[in-house]
């Protein structure tokens, strides 16, 4: 099979009368080149060329997207191996019911060089311990290394495949594509894994990007050095200039955070990823407003093109109900007050009404898969919100 797209990508360079080499890898069996380790592999045979001028009319004559990764241009053939979903698990705890929502990814895999790197590098460990990471401040070293092992990868393919389903999208990828620079803020950021899902997207969609800056918050400094490692190790394999700010202080309560490294930006994504539900079980019911409280705080600091992303568990704290019921009412709250923003639905027109809109949240499982768990799953709730222009 690999024989046969071999000669008729050789067709296709011929009747465009491209004289450059190309090459061909099976993503099952061969060795990818160095630059393409940080690829997602989507499909059975990944192929690519170094000649970035040829890039629009190979796209136009073989009908595929062409990506762009340094100097060489990159496309897939043959069958689907990264698998998207036909349906998503859309639901709201408020009963209503919603047509499902089709052909949205909800599965991927762990890049080779990230895998490598966590787990044979950092030592990661998986040890799935859903009690213990309920609140990740007090984390010991080794209790690092089991989150880093289960939790992160969880981030990451949340974060990828909500960002990879948006900007596959191409009004979305309009918004961005004359963007020469990023700027990213997480709050809760732990390792980091929603950051690098978000990465890895910016890569793979904006050629135009040359630089990107984090402001990356987190109590816990041991996660955060874990961070800035990965963050080192993921420079050399992007063409982007990656600059990363840490910082390190324990938030008590979101109303009351002040920070003026972080406040006085303005971010074109806003992220926090399963962090909210740590301050509402520590508050033990005198911070139960903290959605409330985190979009009115933060959501101010969105650029008019940028995603504010809120995405946590759905599980329920021991003294009030489910989380996904919380953010939904609290967010619903605060956008009515917040009036230049609204969310951002993955649901035709014909499927929601203005009464469902005020019970209406997104939940979804994700799938990863790495070298330490096949098909590892996590269920999640998330609201996405854009300015209304």
């Amino acid at each position: 099979m690999k024989h046969d797209l071999e000669r008729h990508l050789k067709y296709i360079f011929n009747s465009l009368d491209i004289t450059v080499t190309f090459d061909v890898y099976d993503c099952k069996i061969d060795i990818l080149p160095d630059w393409a380790k940080c690829i997602e592999l989507t499909n059975e045979y990944f192929a690519c060329c170094q000649d970035l001028s040829i890039r629009n009319r190979l796209q136009v004559f073989i009908g595929r997207n062409i990506y762009e990764n340094g100097n060489y241009i990159y496309w897939f053939e043959g069958e689907v191996i990264s698998i998207t979903e036909s349906q998503s698990e859309v639901q709201s705890i408020d009963l209503i019911e919603f047509k499902s929502v089709e052909f949205l990814k909800i599965k991927t895999r762990l890049p080779v060089f990230l895998d490598d790197f966590i787990f044979s590098n950092l030592n990661a460990i998986y040890a799935p311990d859903f009690q213990r990471f309920d609140y990740n401040l007090d984390l010991t070293g080794e209790e690092i290394l089991k989150y880093l092992g289960t939790y992160f990868p969880r981030s990451y393919a949340e974060s990828y495949c909500i960002f990879d389903n948006i900007f596959q999208n191409l009004l979305f990828q309009q918004n961005f594509s004359n963007k020469t620079s990023l700027n990213i803020l997480s709050i809760g950021s732990g390792t980091g894994g929603d950051i690098i899902g978000l990465l890895t997207i910016i890569e793979k969609y904006f050629h135009s990007v040359k630089e990107v800056k984090i402001w990356a918050f987190d109590g816990n400094i041991e996660s955060l050095d874990i961070l800035i490692q990965i963050i080192d190790r993921l420079k050399s394999k992007s063409s982007k200039k990656i600059f990363l700010k840490t910082l390190c202080s324990v938030i008590g309560s979101i109303s009351h955070f002040q920070n003026e490294d972080v406040t006085e930006n303005n971010y074109d994504f806003i992220l926090s990823f399963k962090f909210i539900c740590e301050i509402i079980a520590k508050g033990n019911g005198r911070l139960d407003n903290s959605y409330y409280d985190f979009t009115q705080k933060f959501l101010p600091l969105l650029s008019k093109d940028g995603l504010f992303v809120l995405l946590d568990v759905t599980t329920k704290p021991l003294h009030n109900t489910y989380y996904p019921i919380l953010m939904n009412k609290q967010i619903n709250k605060a956008l009515e007050e917040i009036d230049e923003f609204e969310c951002l639905f993955s649901l035709s027109s014909s499927a929601i009404n203005e009464r469902s809109l005020q019970n209406y949240f997104q939940q979804k499982t994700f799938t990863v898969t790495h070298s330490k768990r096949s098909n590892d799953k996590s269920r999640v709730a998330f609201r996405i919100i854009v300015s209304k222009d």
